[in-house]
Formats: structure tokens, C-alpha cells, sequence
């Protein structure tokens, strides 16, 4: 299992839109199981789940795993896989990723992976060793990364979970003591209210904390005038919840930002109309079916949130992932 690049965790909402369109093509998943969610840390400020065995059996997310079929991984990442007895796309059936403060301001994110699925630990062991990591008693610690070591640890031959070594050693511990406060008393939790009932996927930004931890530095609103009101919103900003829901003839994506301050819901209004125009003048080319698709997509404002709501049909999303996937192949 890969240790997790630390990337930019949020991107502006406008972006964040975008992205679920984009994950139409690489699908998304609804609530985790409870033992993977017992393990988030409790003080968590994003965490994001995929179900992938949900995935696999939905008659329009699984277009992806037909293409995925047909394309094969090439060298080291071919091997790693031979070796370990992994195929990512049929083994794992959920994926939970969340990141927490590192142990003093000012320090790298914690970021845990888990994942439930059909593991073979031994196998899999012995593939990471054989590329450098080192045996622990209770998990595997890999190369040292940007002055940080990673790890790696299977806690059954159903439940995986990879990080930087410290939150992996946290989450062996918490799983010891019966599992995180996180879903109880974490102060994401609360907002799973806002994730659309029956999501295929979903995802919670602590956007105060965030910006906070990094010094707003994981922000980015994109440039021109709508990443100018974004930016100018996005400060008020408490959370950010996003959904996305698979139901065999369409995909519905949702995001919602929560906010106290009047003003910023309608910044954020503006920018996410703005972007949702700027969306339909460059699908109007290279996408034309998408446009009405966009025109479609809803604007709500409460008083306490901003949410903006579409759906992708299947047919289309289809023609877009053969597009993507033939273009990747030609260019292999």
C-alpha cells in the first residue's frame, strides 16, 4: 500500500465541483464501515471515504472497472503488485483517508489510510520488505519520505491501514482501546448531517482548521475574479461537506459550505454561479452534452450553508470515461 503524497487538501469550492464531475470517471462511495471509521482520529480535519465493493456492483460506476481491466501497470508497480497477490480494483472494497494536526503547530499533517478489503498479509509483507521496508513487531516501517518515515500495518487479513508512522502507530493503539472518539465527539462528525442520505462517496474539509494548521497554504481558490471572491469567502468558511451518489442511470453530486456570516454565503454563491458558467463555456466545445447538464446543476442558500446540486446521467458519463480511457491508452 502506497504511503499517501500530503497534496493540497482543499482546492476552493468551485474546484471541489469540478473534481466530483471528475470523479465521475473514477467514482466515488456512502458511509464507512464502523470498525474503519473507529479508527479516525478523533481531532480528524478531512477525512473522505470510497466504497469500492459498492462500486463494483452498480451498473454505472462499474464502466470504470471495465476499462481498469484493460489497462495493465507497467514496471516496478506491475511487479509490487505480482508480488503482493494485489489487484487494487477487485481486493479492496472500502478506502477511508483522513489527516489530522501533526504533534506541534506548524508540522506536517497526519495522514492515515484505511482499507477493508481481501488482503493477503503475509504476501504483502514480504513484497514491502523486499523493497526496503523494515519488520516492526506490530507494522512495517518503509523508507524514510521528506524526512518523515512511513508505515504500514494489517491488522487482519481484512483491515489494512498506511501513513506516516505516527499515525499508524496511534491507530494500532486506538483499535487496542476499542477505537477513536471521532465519531462521538469529533468535531467533523457533527457535519455528516449535511453528506445527501445513501451517498456513494463522501468527504468533510474542517476548512478553519485547516487553513489554520497550514497557514492557509493547502488553499487554493484558482486565480481571475471568481478565485478572488472564492478566496475572500473562504475565510469564513467553517466546513465543507461533499457527496457524490451512484444510482445505476445517474451520478448526483453535492457540496455544501457551512457558514454563520451572511456575507460569505453569498460571496460564495457568486463564485460557484461564476464557475458553473465558466464550466459550460469550456464543455461548450470539448463537451457539448454537458451543458445543459450544468445549466441544471442548483444553487441553495440557507441560513447557515451553501449548497450546489447536480446530476450526471449515466449515458454521458459513460462516453466520457471511454473518451478518457482511449485517450490514456493511446497514449501509453
Amino acid at each position: 500500500m502506497p504511503f499517501p503524497e500530503r497534496k493540497p487538501i482543499m482546492t476552493g469550492l468551485f474546484r471541489i465541483l469540478l473534481s466530483l464531475v471528475a470523479l465521475a470517471a473514477v467514482a466515488l462511495p456512502v458511509a464507512a464501515q464502523e470498525e474503519a471509521l473507529s479508527l479516525v482520529p478523533g481531532n480528524a480535519v478531512t477525512v473522505g471515504v470510497v466504497h469500492l465493493a459498492e462500486m463494483r456492483t452498480s451498473p454505472l460506476s462499474s464502466v470504470l472497472f471495465e476499462h481498469v481491466d484493460r489497462m495493465t501497470a507497467e514496471g516496478e508497480a506491475a511487479k509490487f503488485l505480482l508480488d503482493a497477490g494485489l489487484q487494487p480494483h477487485r481486493d479492496v472494497d472500502l478506502l477511508v483517508v483522513a489527516t489530522s494536526p501533526g504533534t506541534h503547530p506548524g508540522s506536517a499533517l497526519d495522514v492515515l489510510v484505511i482499507a477493508e478489503g481481501d488482503f493477503n498479509p503475509q504476501r504483502l509483507s514480504a513484497a514491502i520488505v523486499a523493497r526496503g521496508a523494515i519488520r516492526n513487531s506490530a507494522y512495517l516501517i518503509l523508507p524514510e519520505e521528506e524526512g518523515e518515515n512511513g508505515a504500514v500495518a494489517f491488522l487482519s487479513p481484512t483491515l489494512a491501514i498506511a501513513g506516516n508512522e505516527r499515525s499508524v502507530v496511534n491507530a494500532i493503539a486506538a483499535r487496542a482501546a476499542g477505537g477513536t472518539d471521532f465519531m462521538r465527539r469529533g468535531s467533523l462528525a457533527k457535519d455528516l448531517r449535511r453528506v445527501a442520505p445513501g451517498a456513494t462517496a463522501w468527504a468533510l474539509i474542517d476548512v478553519a482548521r485547516v487553513a489554520r494548521l497550514t497557514k492557509g497554504d493547502t488553499i487554493d481558490t484558482g486565480s481571475g475574479q471568481t478565485g478572488a471572491v472564492l478566496r475572500a469567502a473562504m475565510t469564513n468558511v467553517s466546513t465543507v461537506a461533499m457527496w457524490a451518489k451512484d444510482t445505476g442511470d445517474a451520478l448526483h453530486l453535492g457540496a455544501t459550505s457551512s457558514s454563520t456570516d451572511i456575507e460569505t454565503l453569498q460571496l460564495l454563491e457568486d463564485a460557484v454561479r461564476g464557475a458553473l458558467a465558466a464550466l459550460r463555456i469550456g464543455a461548450a466545445e470539448k463537451a457539448p452534452e454537458m451543458v445543459a447538464v450544468l445549466r441544471r446543476f442548483d444553487i441553495q442558500r440557507a441560513s447557515d450553508s451553501m449548497t450546489v446540486e447536480g446530476s450526471i446521467p449515466a449515458a454521458i458519463i459513460r462516453d466520457l470515461v471511454a473518451k478518457q480511457m482511449a485517450v490514456a491508452m493511446k497514449s501509453r
